[in-house]
């Protein structure tokens, strides 16, 4: 009996997926259209170093962000769950992506080096900023511009 009731369900579910895939079209290429593109940037610090990320974010990274005309990310420091901080940077397209070292990097690292008296110092500070790092992610995210002005529950 138990095989009978096996038997029937297996059957009726590949005859759902027969039809369905009948009434389906084959999918057309299509590029996403409407679309921005982010780099979405979570960060742990490790306990007790959060005060000297912002401090060296907001004193070296936005100042050099501002005197090379570079736009940095939004940044929002995290109330509940595992991480601290989060860096979101919009891109024009996708194709940002292709840059090893992309023309704003270079031009934010230009900035970061006059600031700090050069190079090796405005490494320093890279590094002691990345010393403060427990763990991080990024990942790509997309918004939809007609969504990107509308709030939800909103009649705008």
């Amino acid at each position: 009996m138990r095989q009978l009731i096996v038997s029937s369900v297996f059957i009726c579910f590949f005859m759902m997926s027969i039809s369905t895939a009948n009434a389906q079209e084959m999918p057309k290429a299509k590029k996403m259209e409407g679309h921005t593109w982010h780099q979405v940037v979570l960060v742990k610090y490790k306990p007790g170093t959060i005060n000297k990320a912002k401090n060296i974010i907001k004193n070296h990274f936005e100042k050099a962000g501002m005197e090379s005309d570079v736009p940095g990310p939004q940044v929002m420091e995290m109330k509940t769950g595992e991480w601290d901080m989060m860096f979101i940077w919009t891109m024009k397209d996708i194709s940002e992506m292709e840059w090893e070292v992309h023309p704003n990097d270079e031009k934010w690292w230009a900035a970061m080096a006059k600031q700090e008296g050069g190079m090796e110092k405005a490494m320093k500070v890279m590094t002691d900023y990345m010393d403060l790092i427990n763990q991080s992610t990024s990942y790509l995210a997309t918004t939809q511009e007609e969504m990107t002005s509308k709030t939800m529950g909103s009649n705008n």
